[in-house]
């Protein structure tokens, strides 16, 4: 197997047509389609469902999407590492929670940029199950996450920043004069909780375990969205910067905080651009 044939795969499971991918490849049918089985033979698996029309992945074909995705990415990476020349240049890519304080590390993005415009930087949102398993897999560089998994095999570095908990409602809910709610304000409320699992554990102790939990969520823009359209109550991080006028977000009381970190591989070598980044965030690893 190589890379072309896992560009061809993609193609074809983008385009679900093999006439269409070879075209956007520049390459004949026939050639793409003779990859495609050779590669269904390497892998001893039926990546796709073919019809006169189209084709569709079946469930191998989306794992091994996943795959060829984080295959593509770890080479990109890896030449851009290998590219660097006497400037200081590269692809620098970040995993981050959609949380209020990504506004200080993206100052930093900015500035850092400024001074380095041959990094680029790659941010791909996500909850903190998925960043952890980025930064594990190699295909993120950096992660910036609240402390709400698992962290002890990862290099972990507290910025000093704590995200507050509340509730999100639109603004013609009652609760929307409160100014801070307790457990017992939304004992009767339909509830949007994250579904992240620690976090789950940690509000269900303030909450209780007797709440209408409607639905749970891994990144809060969705649940935004559900919120603006029901009636329902949305537990998540304080984001008062990105909610529109509709909807209004109100403290937790008493206090509840989750305090900010940036994660990244132990005992992993990373090329100049990274480590340069590190060191201008005040950060110091080891290897």
């Amino acid at each position: 197997m190589d890379l072309r044939v896992i560009e061809y795969f993609l193609a074809v499971a983008e385009e679900g047509n093999i006439s269409h991918a070879a075209e956007r490849l520049h390459v004949s049918q026939p050639t793409v389609s003779r990859q495609l089985m050779d590669l269904e033979i390497e892998l001893n698996k039926k990546l796709f469902e073919r019809t006169n029309k189209k084709v569709i992945l079946t469930e191998d074909g989306m794992q091994f999407r996943e795959t060829a995705n984080d295959i593509l990415r770890l080479y990109e990476k890896a030449k851009s590492s290998f590219s660097e020349e006497s400037e200081l240049a590269g692809d620098l890519y970040i995993a981050a929670a959609e949380i209020e304080s990504f506004s200080v590390l993206s100052e930093k993005i900015k500035q850092f940029h400024d001074l380095y415009p041959s990094v680029v930087f790659h941010i791909h949102s996500g909850n903190a199950e998925e960043i952890l398993s980025r930064i594990d897999k190699g295909t993120a560089d950096l992660g910036w996450i609240v402390r709400s998994s698992d962290t002890s095999r990862f290099e972990v570095h507290d910025m000093n920043i704590n995200e507050r908990w509340g509730i999100l409602v639109r603004s013609d809910h009652p609760l929307s004069a409160y100014s801070c709610v307790s457990a017992e304000d939304i004992e009767n409320e339909k509830l949007i909780i994250p579904e992240n699992s620690r976090l789950r554990s940690d509000l269900r102790e303030w909450i209780g375990t007797h709440q209408h939990i409607a639905a749970e969520y891994t990144l809060v823009k969705n649940a935004m969205i559900l919120t603006a359209e029901s009636d329902w109550v949305t537990i998540c991080l304080e984001t008062d910067r990105y909610i529109d006028r509709n909807l209004v977000f109100i403290p937790l009381e008493p206090v509840h905080t989750s305090s900010v970190s940036l994660i990244w591989k132990k005992r992993t070598v990373y090329p100049a651009h990274v480590r340069k980044f590190l060191e201008f965030l005040d950060i110091q690893i080891l290897n």
